[in-house]
Formats: structure tokens, sequence, C-alpha cells
């Protein structure tokens, strides 16, 4: 409707100025016209910029309490896994131990052989983040502060996890357990292993043991990604107040 405004307002001042009215008539109406080309111009703009800001803030709203949603089911499975990376570093110290000339205890030992061959893996509700990276619209986001925190935390912390997952998962995978399947001996109903002492205190087996002590990584990872969680999650409940 605006636009239509516009151009009858800039056809009716073509004619004003082709008419043969006294110039001093023709210029109060065609400034008339102009006046009012320029009110209609500013309103529909007005308009449409504040049609696109609500729009943007209900996106934003939306996005940020799904975001929400997201960070508190991965704040869950991170400090599930960071506690795995400490059963791991427990377990760790208790092979050293065995090592290093301690007599294994069967129940404990059986506590924390998974440590040797378990697989770790973090898997990032990522993919609300993507979709509005990916849309450049990112800028729908009002707090600034919180936008870089959410940026480094899915650009820089959930990379981090996932590369110090994959070195001890790399470990594990490639290195303790062909070595495991190689040297371990099993029992006649193969349900329990026989050289635990022995196996645990070859001098292969020392090193990749204590080599699982680059768990404390994959802890300090975690826990700083669950801090960052925890400061954007304050940020995004202020925000939707």
């Amino acid at each position: 409707m605006a636009d239509q405004e516009v151009i009858k307002h800039v056809k009716h001042a073509v004619e004003v100025a082709r008419s043969k009215r006294p110039w001093t008539h023709k210029l109060q109406e065609i400034l008339l016209e102009i006046v009012i080309i320029v009110f209609a111009v500013s309103l529909s703009i007005g308009l449409h910029n504040w049609s696109e800001g609500r729009k943007d803030r209900e996106e934003e709203r939306d996005f940020l309490v799904g975001l929400k949603q997201d960070l508190q089911a991965d704040l869950q499975d991170l400090q599930s896994g960071r506690g795995d990376f400490l059963n791991i570093l427990a377990g760790t110290k208790y092979f050293v131990g065995i090592g290093n000339g301690a007599a294994p205890n069967p129940d404990s030992v059986k506590k924390y052989m998974p440590i040797l061959f378990s697989y770790e893996e973090d898997y990032p509700r990522a993919s609300r983040f993507e979709a509005l990276r990916g849309s450049g619209r990112l800028g729908i986001v009002r707090d600034k502060e919180l936008l870089v925190d959410i940026t480094e935390l899915y650009t820089k912390d959930f990379p981090h996890i996932a590369r110090v997952d994959d070195y001890i998962n790399g470990l594990r995978k490639d290195h303790l357990l062909p070595f495991f399947a190689a040297h371990a001996q099993l029992n006649a109903t193969a349900t329990d292993i026989t050289n635990w002492e022995a196996f645990l205190r070859m001098p292969e087996v020392r090193i990749m043991v204590a080599t699982l002590n680059s768990a404390t990584n994959n802890v300090d990872a975690y826990s700083r990604a669950i801090a960052q969680i925890e400061v954007i999650v304050k940020k995004i409940e202020k925000d939707l107040e």
C-alpha cells in the first residue's frame, strides 16, 4: 500500500511540474508531494524494520530456549563422561601399582578391567547451533558476550573434547586391545583372565597403562566445557526473563 501511495504522489508531482500553472504554485505543490513521499517511504521502512525486528526476537527466543535444552542434556552427558575418565585415572593408578609389584585383588582387577578397553566419546547436540550459523543468522542473538560464549563452546571446547577422546580411544583400540588379545590367557570357560598379574607387569603394558594418565586431559576438557555450559545456561535464563 505504501508503495502505491508513493507512486501516486510521484505521478502527481510530475503532472504539477508539467502543468502551466505559475511556478510559485507548482513549487508549493511539488514540495508538498516530496514531503508526503518522504514520510511514506520512512513509514514503510520503519514498519518493515519493526516487523523484521519482531521476527528476529521471536527467532532469537526460540533458538535460546532450544539451545538451553540442548545444553542441559549435554551437561548430563559431560558430567557422566568426566566421571568415566576419573574412573580411568583411578584404575590406572591401581594397575600401575600392580605393575610396580603390588599384589592384585581379583575384585579390584575386575572393577577396573574395562578402563583398558572401553570406548569413550561425547556427542554434543550441535545441530541447532550449526543450523543457525549456516544460515548466517547468529547475529539475532543480541547479547554479544553470550554469543561469543556459545560460539567458543561449539567451535573450541567441543572439538577439543573430540581430539582428546580420539587420542585415548586410539591408545586402547590400537595398542592395548591387540596386545591384550595376543598375551592374555583365558580360563577354561573363557570367563576370566588367569595371568592378570604377569600381564600387567609386562614392560609394554606398564608403558601403555601409564600413558592412560593422559585421561587428565580429558577430565580437564570436560570440566572446562561443563563450566562453560553452566555460564551459558545462566545467561540464557537471564535473557529469557
